[in-house]
């Protein structure tokens, strides 16, 4: 009985994701302590490693509220690969202006709580490369955030409801634009995002097409291959090729390659002739 509760917030978004950050952070001044205790060891007088830690885990400890503002201005301004150029540009501001703030938050716990005070060639309890180090995996951790788009794991968000969806908010540059699901024709899988292809354009989705799946209403749209999805009422008919496979033809001319189980799937809905 007891187990059942503790499964479930376990489970809950709201709760694994600070859990996972948390667990992040503290690998991280683990990995550190460990650099810096390796680095020192041959020193005389130099502090053992759990005092090491216990610092690194103070320096460090701001990555937790670092990491979800990083997250916010991606959602904001997309990662480096879909953000424009005056979205870039404020992900730098916004990554330097983290790494200074934390090397002021990491001169600060240094100067008072830091094992290495009072150590020869040392200031602020640090030796001198410590700060530009640490700058620079400062620098380094925004930059592999960035570049990490959000999942659905990462979505903070109920379950999704049974309920089909009707349209899908894109972002097209730094607005946000309605694709109708009746106007979508077929659906590409690109990495961690779906490409929804319309009459207007293509737009990119973060979510996988397995989610998509569940969102989109099946007596519309099949999955013909792990990585695509296409609208029946687009579907003009299957081709084989020399080799033996099949495509699907679409009414725009598309050609989109079709598993076994996708073609079957098709043949139990639409009179299409192989």
């Amino acid at each position: 009985m007891t187990g059942t509760p503790q499964k479930s917030i376990l489970r809950n978004p709201k709760v694994r994701g600070p859990i996972r950050v948390l667990v992040g952070v503290c690998a991280i001044a683990v990995v550190m302590a460990v650099a810096i205790a390796w680095r020192v060891a041959h020193r005389p007088d130099m502090p053992s490693f759990f005092p090491v830690l216990g610092w690194q885990l103070l320096v460090w400890l701001p990555w937790i509220g670092y990491y979800y503002i990083v997250r916010y201005l991606v959602r904001r301004l997309g990662t480096y690969q879909d953000a424009t150029l005056p979205g870039l540009l404020l992900h730098v501001l916004a990554a330097l202006l983290i790494a200074t703030t934390h090397l002021v938050w990491f001169w600060q716990i240094s100067s008072h709580f830091s094992p290495f005070l009072g150590a020869p060639y040392t200031r602020f309890g640090a030796y001198a490369f410590f700060f530009v180090f640490w700058f620079l995996i400062d620098l380094l951790l925004y930059w592999a955030v960035l570049a990490r788009p959000e999942t659905d794991h990462d979505a903070e968000e109920e379950p999704a409801s049974t309920a089909m969806t009707e349209r899908f908010a894109v972002r097209t540059g730094r607005s946000q634009h309605l694709v109708r699901t009746a106007d979508i024709r077929w659906i590409e899988a690109q990495g961690y995002y779906a490409a929804l292809h319309t009459d207007g354009g293509s737009f990119l989705l973060r979510r996988s097409l397995t989610r998509l799946e569940d969102e989109l209403d099946p007596d519309d749209f099949i999955r013909i291959h792990r990585s695509t999805i296409v609208n029946i009422k687009e579907v003009r008919g299957l081709k084989m090729n020399d080799s033996g496979s099949c495509s699907v033809v679409l009414t725009d001319g598309t050609h989109r390659s079709a598993s076994r189980s996708g073609q079957r799937k098709l043949r139990s809905v639409l009179p299409v002739a192989s």
